[in-house]
Parts: structure tokens; sequence; C-alpha cells
């Protein structure tokens, strides 16, 4: 952030927010169609025989080309006897042109892989100005390295074994995040479980069965997978310190998705890792270089009532307090998602029901969520993507079947969240098996929009269209001692009255990456009174403040210091 030099990458003078009619709804629009937008996720065969065909993929929204807004990336799956050639399926980037219209740059880009894939996170991994994406898969991971700026923009190039980090399991969520606080993003990735089709039973008379279904076996009797913990070296080198960290400590679990947040506010950026039947793993930085699991005593391993719950998505926000951090998982059905309240000291407690998320979602089954403020009235609200596993699911008459819709939950600025889902348009009733989605302004209007993978089925974007009369600010943070990102940053502002505060995270939800920038809504607030960022190396500033209905970029160490409470 720089005082003499507040950089407006884009302003919008309030065109499509200003002067609309204060009392419209929130509302979605499917703006797939008409987008240029044909990405299919292939996961497998149609009636899922084995559990490798199922978790499906997530998706990024990153400013790949440099030229400010926001590009999309889709992870795709395979089949289990996978066509070759141009009959393979590949991940997809899709370019924005503007005007809702992308353009499939795959191939340009140099990022057509054929591999089975699964997760994303971005990050500018070398600190050279432009972002690198990295994905996981089932088979090794793979770096993707930004070639860069000009002619170059927007291409990659695959680091291979070279990076250090292409661990050849099933890797599921990733997140980049710098725990040594040293300048350069560490690297976070959530291993699933031990798959060998040969070892496993296909889908029939042999295998599982599921309320009166026969359907694949696991994640329970496979074997469990534990996380990795890659250190950033520098020139896009990574060393798996897992072992060394205590990350590979506790017993290996079922792990899905992951959240990067600071759970004791010390200033050390700590990791949950949501899991499926296992319980749910919270690592303590300890600032030595080791992390400490302490789920259990922290209070976010297990339900309220002692259950190892079978977590999918994940995200953590400032929901209540500008200082901790609370954090929502998803789970599968017939079970709630499970809402962890930060009460302070490192301990929390589940108060799912209390803040009306008990019992809405009991029946569905959720992949991605994350928290973002939907309808920019200052608050947090809540989506959540929403699909069952198996598709025999259709058959069973208790289930709402194996495509479902999403939710939407606003926030009533007090922490309790109401299911707006059918008020939000015709858009957010199309049903589909979902399984990862980000968030991000990808028409400059600034509000936040969706992306949504779904398995065996289209890929969907949602336009925010509800036109409240209410205003907005962006912030990016680039750092110059941390990293160039600004990943892991925490951005507070006043405004009106109101405190709020937003970690800028790369991984969450489940496989996805969000765009990377503290996006506010600012109600009917005119200005913003105070703009400071707290730096993953723990330093504070202050900033001027910006004008409102901007998107800003702020940098370290032009800012005045500020010092900590």
């Amino acid at each position: 952030m720089r005082p003499l030099r507040l950089q407006l990458l884009t302003l919008f003078a309030g065109s499509l927010v200003i002067g609309c009619d204060s009392t419209a709804r929130l509302s979605f629009a499917d703006r797939t169609a008409s987008s240029g937008v044909t990405f299919t996720n292939v996961c497998g065969g149609k009636d899922k025989d084995y559990i490798i065909e199922v978790n499906g993929g997530g998706v990024a929204l990153f400013d790949c080309d440099g030229d400010s807004d926001l590009d999309i990336f889709f992870v795709n799956r395979s089949r289990l006897d996978p066509p070759t050639g141009e009959g393979a399926p590949t991940d997809a980037l899709y370019r924005n042109d503007g005007n809702w219209k992308f353009t499939d740059v795959t191939g340009p880009a140099g990022l057509r892989e054929s591999a089975w894939g699964c997760g994303a996170a971005v990050a500018d991994v070398e600190n050279d100005g432009d972002l690198d994406l990295y994905v996981t898969n089932f088979g090794p991971d793979e770096l993707w390295l930004n070639n860069g700026t000009g002619s170059l923009a927007g291409t990659f190039t695959a680091a291979g074994a070279s990076s250090g980090a292409n661990d050849p399991r099933w890797g599921a969520s990733a997140a980049f995040f710098d725990y040594d606080r040293d300048g350069l993003v560490d690297l976070f990735v959530v291993n699933y479980l031990e798959f060998d089709r040969s070892k496993v039973a296909p889908r029939g008379p042999n295998s599982c069965s599921y309320k009166g279904q026969q359907i694949l076996c696991g994640p329970v009797g496979l074997p469990g997978a534990d996380c990795t913990l890659y250190r950033n070296l520098g020139g896009a080198k990574f060393e798996d310190v897992s072992g060394k960290a205590g990350i590979r400590k506790p017993k290996p679990g079922y792990g899905l998705g992951v959240a990067i947040l600071d759970h004791d506010d010390d200033g050390w950026l700590d990791v949950y890792v949501a899991a499926d039947t296992t319980e749910n793993l919270l690592f303590h930085n300890l600032p030595n270089g080791k992390f400490a699991e302490i789920g259990a005593s922290a209070g976010v391993a297990r339900s309220e009532s002692g259950i190892a719950q079978a977590g999918m998505g994940v995200d953590a926000a400032y929901v209540r307090s500008s200082n901790l951090e609370d954090i929502f998982v998803v789970n599968y059905e017939d079970d709630n998602n499970t809402y962890y309240r930060n009460d302070g000291g490192g301990f929390f407690t589940e108060v799912t029901t209390a803040v009306g998320l008990g019992g809405v979602c009991f029946k569905h089954l959720g992949w991605g969520a994350f928290f973002t403020d939907l309808d920019l009235d200052t608050d947090y609200d809540i989506f959540i993507a929403q699909g069952h596993v198996v598709p025999q699911a259709d058959q069973i008459p208790s289930s709402p079947g194996y495509k479902q819709v999403n939710k939407v939950f606003l926030n009533d600025g007090k922490g309790r969240f109401s299911d707006a889902s059918d008020q939000c348009g015709p858009a957010m009733q199309v049903k589909k098996s979902h399984r990862g989605a980000a968030f991000g302004d990808l028409d400059g209007d600034g509000d936040a929009d969706i992306a949504i993978n779904a398995i065996d089925d289209g890929a969907t974007l949602l336009e925010n269209v509800g036109r409240p009369r209410r205003h907005w600010i962006a912030v990016h943070a680039a750092g110059t001692r941390s990293n160039k990102a600004g990943i892991g940053a925490v951005v507070r502002i006043k405004s009106g009255g109101t405190e709020q505060a937003q970690r800028i995270r790369s991984g969450s939800s489940y496989a996805s990456s969000s765009e990377l920038v503290a996006r506010f809504g600012l109600g009917d607030a005119s200005r913003v009174e105070e703009l400071i960022v707290e730096w993953p190396n723990g330093a504070m500033e202050r900033f001027p403040a910006p004008p409102i209905d901007t998107v800003v970029t702020v940098t370290e160490g032009s800012g005045s210091p500020v010092r900590a409470p």
C-alpha cells in the first residue's frame, strides 16, 4: 500500500451499482451458454464403479495474462481407460475478453494436460510479477510457471519433477501460504487416499451398498493418506518438509479440503484440513518450522456430538470479529454442515444450529463452499455447491438425488444466516452434481460472481445481478518484503461505523482458488475512513483511504507503520 502513489487499476464510477433500486434482492443469472465457456468435466464412467470416479474437480479464478481481469481455469478428470490425442479430456483455461465473453486458450497457453486432475491453487511462486498455477492430480501434481509478460503473457511451462513439488499420490486440495514468513509462498497439499484399481472390487454384488443400492467402495476400508508441506526455496524449487515439520505425525486420513487461517491470532498462519469420515485436522504453526496437530483440543476435529463427519469443502473468515476467524465445513448427506465459532485463545465452539445453518442442508451433500459478501451489505454470506457422490442416489427415496441445486445463505449482520436460494433467481435452481466453486468479479462491476465445476456436466458461470444501491472497495495487496501477490495478508477497513477484515487466500472451498483480492461491501457508506494491511511477515501499515467503488493496489513499505495492539 503506498500513500504517495495510490494506484487505481480500475475505476468504476458506480454506473452499474449507483442509481439502482435499493429494494432489489440478490439475484444471479446463468451466463454460461452465451459466454463461450463449453468446458465439461469428465470423470470416469456414468455408473461410478470406483471411488476415483466421483470427486470431480475444482476451478481457479486469476489474472493469467496481466490485463487486470479474471480468467478461468477448470480442472478436468479422465476416464479409467482414457482416450489419447485430440479426444483425451484436458484441463481448460478461458481468457476473459470482457462483457461475459471468454475464449478457450488452453492450447496456446500450453496448459493442455490429460492427467486425472482434481484441484488448483494460484500464487506468484517466483515473485516475478505474474501468477503461477498448481494443479493436484491422481498421479504427479504439476506446477505450471507463468512465462511472463508481452508476447508470453498468459502462457505456461510445466516445471515437472524439477520443482520438487510433484507428489505422485492422489492430491485433492492445495493452498499457498508463507508459513515461515521469509517472503516466499510455501505450499500445502491435501492428499485423499491410496487407490489401486487392481485391489478394489468394482461396484456390484461383491462391493458395497448404501440404503439398498449397490455403490462403489470407499473411502472407509481404503488406506488413508497424509498431507504434504513444501517449503519454497526460491527459483521455483520446493523442498518436502512434511516429516520434519510434523505434518505427517497424525494418522493418515481422508483429507479433501483446506483453508489457511491464523486460528489463535498470533501472526503465524495455520492450516485446517476438512476430512472425509476421519477427524478434521488443525495444524498449529509453532514459528520454529514445526506444526502441532491440535484439531481435537481446539474443538474443530469433530461435530458437537463427537462425530467425525464426512467433510469436503471448507473456508474461514472474520465473520463476527476483525481478529478471530471462524471455520465453515460442508459435509455428506444426512448430516449438518458445521460452523465453528472462534472463541479466542485458540478454541472454537460448534454453533451450526445457533447461526441458522443446522438442518437446512441435512439431506444435501456439499462440496465447494466459501464466505464472501454477495450483496455488498458489509457482512459475509455463504455459498455452497451441492451434488451427490453416486448416481445411485436417484433410486433412494430419502435423497434429493444425484444432481442438486446450490445454496446461498445471507448474513443478517449479526452472524446469523438464512437460506435465500429460492429468492436468487432461476439460475440458483439448476440441478447438477456440482463440485469445486470459486468467486471473483468476472465482469468488473464490483460484486462477486461465481464459477462452478460439475461432474460429468458443463461448468456454470453465475453473474451477480442483484442491484442494491450499495458501494464497495477491492484491495490488491502487493508485497515487497512479503510475497508479491500478498497471499496471507489481512486487509482491514473502517467505513460507516463498521470494521471489516479479510485475508487474501490462495486455495479454499473444495479444490478451488478464488480471486486474490480483498473485496468489501460498504452498504450505504459513502467513504472508507481507514485502510490497514497486516502483511504476512507481521508488519502493519496504514494507507490513505481510497475512493469507493474502485479497485486499488497498495504496496508494502509505502504506508505508515502501525504498532500492533
